[in-house]
């Protein structure tokens, strides 16, 4: 059989408004006072990206063809999902922008071998691929998302004591987890967000989504540059001991924006659906 979804006319407008709202917003939280941005312009920014937004908040809810359709919000589950990938990828987005920065400027690694210390992060996330669904399927979303956002951020401590105490053999091993972690997190996030919607609507949400974990992990490696250009005060030297103290700082702030999101997971219904990862019944709104 060949099923097809009805073509629609592309929503110009409120692309548009999308694209001027998230444009404008990332450059009011990227604008610093070395970029010559004062603080007014920056509200002013801010208070017009947020107006944008609004606007196709407006427009979206007259008109039935709009980009992102708000009937997708009255499925409980992409609400709850689709805010807790927002949050929580402003916390993941922070790690691979803060973790090579602390190796090289913190520890004094070469870019090679912080580079290298990266492979680790990248082989964990592979391999928690093969068997998140059976996790999910065991424990339930809440129970995972909950525990790998936890677990996430004392990780995440842990890999900053580790480093620290001058543990470097145990980094790589630190950040194995660190990735197994972080990738089953962002694949019941992400499955979370999109299994119960209707098959008229799944598009339309998996766009979104995209669209919101760009955003959430661009502003992750702005508050994390920002955390630490307000820790360093402009007066950081490789491997010393102030440096490593504006390091601790940084990553225990980090610790606790990584963490909050759990608050958000806590809420999903224990048992969705019998906790199935993979397939989707079509449904009608």
């Amino acid at each position: 059989p060949n099923y097809t979804i009805e073509t629609r006319r592309f929503d110009l407008p409120g692309f548009l408004l999308l694209a001027i709202g998230m444009a404008v917003l990332t450059l009011a939280l990227d604008g610093s006072k070395s970029m010559g941005i004062s603080p007014w312009t920056l509200a002013g920014l801010a208070a017009g990206g947020a107006a944008a937004i609004l606007l196709y908040l407006f427009h979206a809810k007259k008109n039935s063809g709009a980009l992102f359709s708000l009937r997708l919000f009255r499925t409980p589950t992409f609400s709850l999902g689709l805010l807790g990938s927002f949050a929580g990828r402003i916390g993941s987005g922070m790690l691979p922008f803060m973790t090579p920065v602390f190796l090289q400027i913190g520890l004094g690694f070469s870019p090679f071998h912080a580079g290298l210390m990266m492979i680790p992060m990248v082989l964990g996330s592979m391999g928690m691929k093969r068997i998140v669904v059976q996790i999910v399927n065991r424990f339930g979303y809440r129970r995972v998302l909950v525990a790998t956002t936890l677990g996430l951020a004392l990780v995440s401590l842990l890999f900053m004591s580790v480093a620290l105490l001058g543990w470097y053999y145990l980094l790589p091993l630190v950040l194995l987890l660190q990735g197994m972690v972080n990738s089953a997190r962002f694949s019941s996030m992400n499955t979370l967000t999109l299994k119960d919607l209707p098959d008229t609507l799944a598009s339309s949400g998996n766009s979104l989504l995209s669209m919101i974990m760009q955003l959430s992990m661009s502003i992750g490696v702005t508050i994390a540059g920002m955390l630490l250009g307000m820790f360093g005060q402009q007066h950081i030297r490789i491997d010393s001991s102030a440096t490593h103290h504006v390091f601790m700082y940084t990553w225990l702030c980090m610790a606790v924006i990584i963490a909050l999101p759990a608050i958000i997971f806590a809420r999903v219904p224990n048992d969705t659906q019998q906790n199935m990862v993979i397939s989707r019944r079509k449904r009608s709104l």
